[in-house]
This record gives C-alpha cells, sequence and structure tokens, in this order.
C-alpha cells in the first residue's frame, strides 16, 4: 500500500501530538521517504509504538524492521540494506559503526554508510 500525502499528514500531526519534539515538517519527509508500506493499519501501530518508547530520540526507526511491527507486516518490509563498511551487518544497527560513533571516530550520521576517518598524523 501507498501511503497518500492526506494519510502522511494525519500520521506526522499525530506523532507530533505524542512526540513534540519530533518536527511536523521532519515527520512528513521521513513518511515521504518511506510511502511503500504493508497497511496503513500497520504503519500507524508502528509510529505509535516508536513513538511511546522514550529511547527513541527520532522517528527514523519508525520504518526498520523489528518488533514494533505487528507480526503480519512484518515478512511484508523490506531488507534492511547492508552496511558499506561491514560485511555482514544491517546498515542501522551495525554494531562496528555504532562502536565507532561510541569511539569518536564516524559521525552518528554516518552509521551504515561509507566513511573515511580523518588521518591521525599531521
Amino acid at each position: 500500500m501507498t501511503i497518500t500525502d492526506q494519510q502522511g499528514r494525519a500520521i506526522a500531526y499525530l506523532l507530533h501530538e505524542i512526540r513534540p519534539d519530533w518536527g511536523i515538517a521532519s515527520l512528513m519527509s521521513l513518511i515521504d521517504k518511506h510511502r511503500d508500506v504493508p497497511s496503513l493499519g500497520a504503519l500507524i501501530i508502528a509510529a505509535i509504538t516508536k513513538a511511546m518508547e522514550p529511547s527513541c530520540q527520532t522517528p527514523a526507526p519508525i520504518f526498520r524492521p523489528g518488533p514494533h511491527w505487528p507480526e503480519k507486516a512484518r515478512p511484508l518490509l523490506a531488507r534492511a540494506a547492508p552496511c558499506e563498511d561491514h560485511i555482514g551487518q544491517d546498515g542501522y544497527t551495525c554494531r562496528s559503526c555504532h562502536a565507532d560513533v561510541k569511539a569518536g571516530i564516524r559521525p552518528a550520521d554516518r552509521i551504515g554508510k561509507h566513511h573515511e576517518p580523518e588521518s591521525e598524523e599531521p
């Protein structure tokens, strides 16, 4: 199913009511990038579940496969893209990338994407 503009706006406003720190414009942008979903109901369940998680700082994880999606929708979700730097790791959950971020050698926005660290030579 493809989410319509009206449905996308409704979801963005609903999520903004639950999580005021999630801006409507950024929610709309995220929804626009992920318009194809198993069903409207499944998306709403997944989105509200993630919005209710205090540890979920941004809405991006809504569209990642996981237990926040209803069981019937999970097989229909697209497989995660692989990490560009670490073989065998999913891009958004790559343990090596997350470790690099914690170590300060990879920016958080480069998780799952190729990153060339700065040289330590003067």
